[in-house]
């Protein structure tokens, strides 16, 4: 999708959410605006609206899941590993069976980067 598209998702949602800040679907129009956000390469945006989300509903899934993916990308593993672990957690308990390989592959991910990123500040010491 062209980042065009993205600016258009994410435009879509904010208007989604000028009628409904706090209604039933707020958390899914949070997410999805976030995903527009990673997509557009936003991510400290995304990590707003993702956090909004959860504060929502915080058993949904996806907004957890975008939550980690947005730390991911400003490198605050910690954080992101904290994220994907409950994404995985609540698909689970929402019926996905906790089978999200895409989830499960940003979580290793972030795990290993976690690990360095701790190496590192050990050697600092």
């Amino acid at each position: 999708m062209a980042a065009q598209e993205y600016t258009r998702a994410y435009n879509a949602y904010s208007a989604a959410l000028q009628l409904s800040p706090v209604g039933p679907s707020s958390h899914v129009f949070l997410s999805n605006r976030a995903a527009s956000l990673l997509s557009l390469k936003r991510y400290s945006a995304a990590a707003v609206d993702a956090r909004r989300a959860v504060a929502l509903a915080p058993t949904f899934g996806k907004a957890h899941a975008r939550l980690g993916q947005a730390l991911y990308f400003l490198k605050q593993y910690k954080g992101a590993v904290e994220a994907y672990e409950d994404a995985l957690k609540y698909e689970e308990e929402e019926g996905y069976g906790g089978n999200n390989a895409v989830t499960k592959a940003y979580l290793q991910k972030a795990r290993e980067k976690l690990a360095k990123q701790e190496e590192k500040e050990r050697k600092k010491r």
